[in-house]
């Protein structure tokens, strides 16, 4: 039966992106039959203002050194003033195609932003995620354009209102367990940068493998 771990975060938290990563490079590694559930926590909406370049810039240039393969400097002419279409984007994907297309379309638009240096807010930048996740990038736009998939957003966003989250990413065990961030524990702000107190690049790993161990049963 398929496991499903929920992680919470927004899509230009680069924490967030580390530990998806690692999360998804587990998966592979053992071949478990696991989704990640990839729910909306926009922080545009929790700080009250747009994803914020210079802080983003400062994040990137330290964990760029974590995990140098997910990152590259911002390059592109506009830098995103919302990512709400991303996250309706993901929405859409879950309502045509499941959970782990989802999860795919989610991963596609993290790539395109901290790799491609794309502006996932427009249109043809969404498009080309769902090409780059292998789906039905036509279909998904139409739904995307067509269906109320704002309200799903505003849906997660209301529903993480009544949940522990510390920050982004905040990742659900199947046993109902709580870890905040991941393998980067401990970061606080110097001069301008963010310094991490603890790294562990394999704490995501082992909790995935622990969670996938058959819960416990109740005798009644």
């Amino acid at each position: 039966m398929t496991v499903t771990v929920t992680v919470w975060s927004d899509i230009h938290c680069p924490w967030a992106a580390v530990a998806v990563a690692r999360l998804r490079a587990a998966r592979d590694r053992h071949d478990l039959d696991v989704v990640f559930d990839q729910r909306a926590w926009p922080l545009e909406w929790i700080n009250q203002e747009g994803p914020p370049e210079r802080i983003l810039r400062a994040e990137v240039a330290v964990l760029s050194g974590v995990e140098p393969d997910l990152f590259s400097y911002f390059r592109g002419k506009n830098w995103p003033s919302t990512f709400l279409p991303a996250f309706e984007l993901v929405a859409a994907a879950r309502r045509t195609f499941g959970l782990r297309a989802a999860e795919d379309v989610d991963w596609a638009l993290r790539r395109r932003f901290f790799r491609e240096s794309a502006d996932v807010s427009q249109r043809h930048e969404l498009y080309q995620a769902a090409l780059d996740a292998g789906v039905d990038a036509d279909a998904l736009i139409q739904v995307w354009k067509q269906q109320p998939v704002r309200a799903d957003v505003v849906a997660d966003y209301q529903t993480s209102k009544g949940l522990p989250i510390q920050g982004s990413p905040q990742i659900f065990w199947p046993d109902g367990s709580t870890t905040h961030n991941p393998g980067l524990r401990d970061h606080a702000w110097v001069r301008g940068f963010p310094v991490v107190g603890q790294e562990d690049s394999g704490e995501a790993e082992r909790l995935l493998l622990a969670a996938m161990e058959p819960l416990p049963v109740t005798p009644r």
